[in-house]
């Protein structure tokens, strides 16, 4: 009997050393100057700036920078995704949920005559099986379970089949010539989407070799970036593209007005572009990169050790390097153990080993979070907690 209560003493002080239900953290942020949360039990925080509805509810009049409150969904989310005044969350359950500007098609469905904006988050009711959406200025691609890509809004002409894309295409169309995809980043002049085997496919305007395909020319459909192979994690911003390999370099390609190939260098605003992907010099350990909208145009790498480096425009110091205006040469930001950043509009957000939440880029967003007059050019502490 004595070994049995002994026992049963042990495991009740076990029991009570048992970590409590781990307090749920961001894993996920998307925006421009309103700001979606997504947190690690599937709920999502709206914040900023709410014109058309796009923090799902009854617009303001004015840019304020709204406090954060949650967003209802119907289910939990998996991803959130932002474009200049609109939201989309991805459910668990494979669907696509929209809401705020839509007067370009932006949330996937036709809105009655005289209405541009809707706050009240609404499924896409034509996709199923949703994995993952982008969006850029006003248009929106999502990538299915089955590899292949749905684009509605305002995207390049070359991918719309003859619809007008002046108007805006409100009901998501198949996109030919893409499939086996893992991953998008859509923009309405040009895109790129990265396949299951690491090639990577690019369309859309290259006047200015933005594709990467070895030579300029006036619209491309989606086509292979013959030179690259093995990509783990591409972007595309401005007029660049960037691609990081399994083996941890860098390649960018493209134009180079947005300082955006990281070689130390600026072009003007008619320079050619780079035709063809060159490795950035001097990073062999990158493991993601991720950049700011065409707002922002801010480039960040993740490398191996938990470090940031970046290049790009940095006008809002949304590059967090501390300089100012652009930066055209990878430049390390003064952060370590990072597990998780994201990059977008003119701020950037990105989340230590320890939890704690930091924030750099435009005051408008800065002020109401973290009390900063100016704009913010180097990490600094944000107070973000699920309400």
């Amino acid at each position: 009997m004595r070994n049995l209560l002994s026992i049963v003493a042990l495991a009740a002080i076990a029991a009570t050393m048992q970590p409590s239900a781990q307090t749920p953290h961001i894993v996920d942020m998307a925006g421009s100057r309103h700001i979606l949360a997504l947190w690690s039990d599937g709920t999502v925080t709206g914040m900023g700036d709410n014109r058309h509805g796009q923090l799902a509810r009854p617009r303001t009049a004015t840019l304020t920078f709204e406090p954060p409150a949650p967003i209802e969904l119907p289910g939990k989310a998996i991803q959130v995704m932002a474009s200049i005044d609109t939201s989309y969350a991805v459910l668990e359950d494979g669907t696509l949920w929209a809401w705020g500007l839509g007067a370009s098609g932006e949330l996937g469905v036709p809105l009655p005559k005289g209405v541009d904006a809707r706050h009240t988050p609404t499924r896409v009711a034509s996709l199923s099986n949703v994995v993952s959406v982008s969006a850029k200025e006003h248009e929106a691609m999502a990538v299915l379970a089955d590899g292949t890509v749905r684009a509605w809004g305002k995207p390049p002409a070359i991918l719309a089949k003859g619809r007008r894309v002046d108007l805006g295409i409100p009901e998501p169309f198949i996109v030919d010539g893409l499939a086996d995809v893992v991953r998008v980043d859509s923009g309405s002049l040009h895109g790129v989407a990265l396949t299951r085997d690491g090639r990577v496919l690019t369309w859309g305007r290259n006047h200015m070799a933005q594709l990467g395909l070895g030579q300029t020319s006036a619209n491309e459909p989606p086509t292979m970036i013959p030179t690259l192979s093995d990509v783990t994690s591409v972007i595309r911003v401005g007029g660049a593209g960037v691609a990081v390999t399994r083996d941890g370099r860098v390649w960018t390609w493209g134009h180079n007005g947005q300082a955006g190939l990281g070689n130390g260098e600026r072009a003007d605003t008619m320079d050619p572009g780079q035709p063809t992907p060159q490795p950035v010099a001097g990073i062999t350990d990158a493991v993601e990169v991720k950049a700011g909208s065409d707002l922002g145009r801010q480039i960040i790498v993740r490398r191996k050790n938990g470090t940031l480096i970046a290049w790009g425009n940095t006008d809002w110091g949304q590059l967090g390097t501390g300089g100012v205006a652009f930066q055209p040469r990878p430049t390390p930001i003064t952060l370590k153990d990072v597990v998780g950043y994201w990059p977008f509009g003119i701020q950037t957000f990105a989340r230590t080993g320890d939890g704690t939440m930091w924030f750099w880029g435009d005051n408008f967003t800065g002020l109401p979070l973290a009390g900063l007059k100016q704009n913010q050019r180097a990490p600094a502490r944000v107070a973000l907690e699920r309400l």
